[in-house]
């Protein structure tokens, strides 16, 4: 042991002292039970079960079946019985705009009449 070189180590000394004290007035058996035990060994790793497989494929076909019903019916048309007519060209079809703003944006009245006096109290509201 070191020299003692000032109340650090005095107090270092005497708490030590203290403590060598306390440790030989408690009972082995207590002591005995306060030391750390060995780790137990690891437990085993769980095995994995096939009911989670059969339950897995289960939810899958369920999946697939729901999926197949909701697939369009490809099958053949009906045969027609009625007198055949010529069949008329459909009409051009009319797609809407994807913005309904845009065809304001394209109006010059529009920017006119952004550009006058009476739009600002509009823009002010």
């Amino acid at each position: 042991m070191t020299a003692h070189h000032g109340p650090q180590d005095r107090f270092d000394h005497a708490a030590r002292r203290l403590h060598d004290d306390a440790l030989r007035q408690v009972p082995p058996r207590t002591l005995a039970r306060l030391r750390p035990r060995s780790a137990p060994s690891p437990a085993p790793a769980p095995t994995r079960r096939p009911v989670f497989a059969l339950a897995s494929a289960c939810v899958l076909a369920m999946a697939a079946f729901v999926g197949m019903q909701l697939l369009p019916d490809t099958g053949t048309p009906a045969p027609h019985t009625g007198p055949l007519v010529a069949r008329q060209a459909p009409a051009p079809m009319v797609l809407p705009a994807a913005d309904p703003l845009a065809t304001l944006e394209e109006d010059p009245d529009m920017f006119l009449w952004l550009a006058s006096i009476e739009a600002q109290p509009v823009a002010m509201e």
